[in-house]
């Protein structure tokens, strides 16, 4: 039987946490959820939408209420992102100003 070999996958590193708790302060506008260390890149996220109401959020952009939808009471999380700035967020429920908090785990830029 012929030897196959496993392909390595090298998982960037992600050492620097950075927590938020943030209240959307204007209904309706989007702001910066939690901004990405300087001279490094977002690799994983986890959050919680405490409400009232749902929130969009979307990396290295301004957030719109059709980008990523997460509910209130709902958790988010996602990992393996090279975001180089920030995430946003923005309400889906006209009138709310939810809580988020969670943490951005960021690791130096890979060299290629």
């Amino acid at each position: 039987m012929p030897f196959t070999p496993v392909t390595k996958v090298k998982t960037p590193i992600a050492d620097k946490s950075t927590p938020f708790n943030v209240m959307l302060a204007v209904a309706g506008t989007a702001e910066d959820l939690v901004l990405v260390p300087v001279g490094r890149k977002g690799r994983a996220l986890s959050l919680v939408n405490e409400g009232p109401g749902d929130i969009a959020i979307v990396e290295d952009a301004i957030a719109t209420v059709t980008s990523t939808l997460v509910r209130d009471g709902e958790a988010y999380a996602e990992s393996g992102l090279e975001i180089s700035t920030k995430i946003s967020f923005i309400n889906v429920t006209p009138s709310a100003t939810p809580v988020v908090r969670g943490v951005l785990w960021s690791g130096p830029p890979v060299a290629n």
